[in-house]
């Protein structure tokens, strides 16, 4: 029913394995004060939100009907547990943040298997207990950029 009595309602594409296993990590953020259901089974309950906006992207809806999409139903689900509260906040704020936001939100759904290998491969099989490839990563990142800056330094020397 519309919309949700309890508590708010994330509504997920429950045949994409990047959505579920980023969905298992947003459960355990969020704890128990958001419900979890996918479009799938929930688009019947929802006559007001088409079966289209369910596919194109997550919605987060709140118990007094309010509707989020996408990065800022992600967002928001952070907002609501009082982490990273800034990322709503300049969602709702800042146009640039939000036209970001919403273009690498649309990036990565056009490239949803390809991101679900490269989750996998940097924080594990298991989304609820996450290895530490990602720091590995990172670190590999950041003395690539270092290698990289200090070869253009010194070769622009000579």
């Amino acid at each position: 029913k519309f919309p949700p009595q309890e508590k708010p309602l994330m509504v997920f594409d429950g045949d994409c394995s990047f959505c579920i296993y980023w969905i298992i990590k947003w459960k355990k953020i969020s704890a128990d004060s958001i419900a979890y259901v996918s479009y799938q089974e929930a688009h019947n309950s929802f006559k007001d939100i088409s079966i289209e906006s369910f596919k194109e992207a997550v919605r987060l809806i709140e118990t007094d009907g309010t509707v989020f999409s996408g990065a800022d139903a992600a967002y928001y689900t952070y907002y609501l547990k009082g982490k990273f509260k800034f990322l709503h906040l300049w969602y709702q704020k800042y146009h640039w943040f939000k036209r970001l936001s919403d273009f690498i939100y649309r990036w990565i759904a056009k490239r949803r298997n390809f991101m679900f290998k490269l989750s996998v491969t940097l924080f594990g099989t298991h989304p609820e207990k996450p290895n530490k490839n990602w720091m590995i990563f990172l670190l590999a990142l950041f003395l690539i950029i270092a290698l990289a800056t200090y070869n253009l330094t010194s070769t622009s020397k000579l």
